[in-house]
């Protein structure tokens, strides 16, 4: 079940998103740790978790400008 404090706390442990896939019905994402090599999927259950998910990213790089 998706819980987005979850998925910030991955952001915290050095997750980064290499792919986001919103063609199907349920939309996923797929996080990667460049450092432990590990990487997990995240499958939304609506299309308003998948655009938090995106405010969220949008506003880390927003951070970096």
């Amino acid at each position: 079940m998706y819980n987005f404090e979850n998925v910030k706390g991955l952001y915290e442990d050095g997750y980064r998103c290499i792919y986001y896939d919103n063609t199907e019905n349920n939309p996923s994402v797929y996080l990667k740790n460049f450092e432990s090599e590990d990487s997990k999927e995240i499958q939304f259950e609506n299309e308003e978790q998948f655009a938090q998910f995106k405010d969220y990213l949008d506003s880390l790089n927003t951070l970096r400008d």
